[in-house]
């Protein structure tokens, strides 16, 4: 009875299941099929083996990872355990593919696009590299810290609401995306020899130049093969071109908030801005107070003068760059270029963007309430690209309230002891 209660209920859900993607379909099947005929299952037979798709390894590293995140979360009352996993995530997910292609028999056949996987998981290391110093710089790899964010957002939701955000949002979504991140390096090792972007004499490498770098049985692509063109090198100077502008802006700032609590820390309480919050009292963070030097208490120049959050703008660029490889690597075709813009070329890197502008409306909200400042600011300056600020600057001139945000954003208050707070 309980058997017929389950499948009437689980019916309706089994239509849709051909809509999976088919490494997630077959990955219980070859996994069960390995572990049930090879004499000696492991990691390296079944990364071998015929019934393995190069997804596969990654699908079960996104499986595996979820529970332990969820479950950490749980025991430690610490939600930012994925973000800790963030600078590895996505390139042991593209290790796990560029692996597959290397040990697997059944990737002979894209022996030609190992260059390009080379380049791709090497820019993806260099931004992993990046990420991983600067946050062990801020001290993010302490067991007790937490993303500020969450626990803002813990102090203002109910707790069962926090749970489920915990659940799906964090748990889930979040490593799910950065598998994702992963695809289009896949959608690079998928292209046939036929469908390679060429060019003439200086502006392609053929593959013959390589083979001899390679197992013999990935040489079965014809030696003119193009491998890589001059497509792939504008794409990684401009993949290195975001990483300079993330590492640049998280380094201005590092200094600029170490700046501001070291002179805060010096300076007696009347020499300090403190400006007015809508925070509650026991909210109040001793942080919203700040020297007058660092006014308006958060980076309004250099970087900050064309993006209120460039390295974010970098970060949602570079994976941009990681799509961009395959538009570099195949000619149009409907085969290549089916399905791209919500398929696992450029719909990766938009959904990162959607995560990335629902957690600066967080954080922007937070600011705004330490510092009322950057509401000014934000009529000033565009969230992301300078592409924003130029219409900000247009908009702030026909509605011409322009002067007056840059005056309260540009202009440093006069703070005198025992007297009240002025601007100049």
């Amino acid at each position: 009875m309980s058997s017929k209660l389950i499948y009437s209920l689980v019916r309706p859900v089994l239509r849709y299941l051909p809509l999976l993607p088919t490494p997630l379909l077959t990955l219980p099947a070859s996994l069960g099929l390995h572990l049930t005929t090879h004499p000696s299952p492991s990691f390296l037979s079944f990364l071998a083996s015929s019934t393995t798709h190069p997804l596969h390894y990654p699908l079960l590293f996104l499986l595996g990872s979820i529970p332990l995140f969820y479950v950490l979360g749980l025991i430690s009352g610490n939600v930012s355990w994925v973000d800790r996993a963030w600078p590895f995530f996505t390139p042991i997910c593209s290790a796990l593919i560029v692996a597959w292609v290397w040990f697997n028999e059944a990737g002979a056949v894209y022996g030609h696009n190992i260059p390009r996987l080379f380049l791709t998981l090497a820019l993806q290391l260099a931004w992993s590299a990046r990420l991983l110093s600067h946050a062990i710089r801020r001290d993010f790899y302490n067991p007790r810290g937490e993303d500020y964010r969450y626990t803002y957002f813990r102090s203002l939701v109910p707790r069962p609401l926090f749970s489920l955000v915990h659940l799906f949002v964090i748990a889930i979504a979040q490593p799910a995306l950065l598998f994702c991140l992963s695809l289009p390096l896949h959608a690079v090792l998928i292209l046939p020899p036929s469908e390679l972007a060429g060019g003439s004499g200086w502006s392609s490498i053929p593959f013959g130049s390589v083979t001899k770098y390679l197992p013999a049985r990935h040489g079965s692509a014809p030696s003119a093969t193009p491998i890589l063109n001059i497509g792939d090198l504008g794409v990684a100077i401009l993949a290195l071109g975001c990483l300079l502008l993330e590492y640049k802006a998280d380094n201005a700032m590092y200094k600029y908030q170490n700046g501001k609590h070291t002179l805060q820390s010096s300076l007696p309480e009347p020499q300090l801005i403190r400006p007015s919050s809508s925070f509650k009292e026991t909210r109040k963070s001793k942080t919203a107070a700040y020297p007058p030097s660092y006014h308006p208490g958060f980076p309004t120049r250099g970087l900050w003068k064309f993006s209120r959050h460039p390295n974010f703008a970098g970060e949602q660029l570079f994976w941009v760059t990681q799509a961009l490889f395959v538009v570099a690597a195949g000619e149009s075709s409907a085969v290549t270029r089916s399905g791209w813009m919500m398929g696992s070329v450029f719909g990766p890197c938009f959904a990162l963007s959607i995560l990335f502008c629902a957690s600066t409306f967080l954080t922007e909200w937070i600011t705004s309430e330490k510092y009322p400042t950057y509401k000014s600011y934000r009529r000033l300056v565009g969230q992301f690209l300078p592409q924003e600020t130029a219409l900000i600057w247009l908009w702030g001139k026909i509605l011409g309230n322009r002067e007056k945000a840059k005056k309260e954003v540009y202009e440093i208050p006069v703070v005198e002891v025992g007297e009240p707070k002025k601007s100049r």
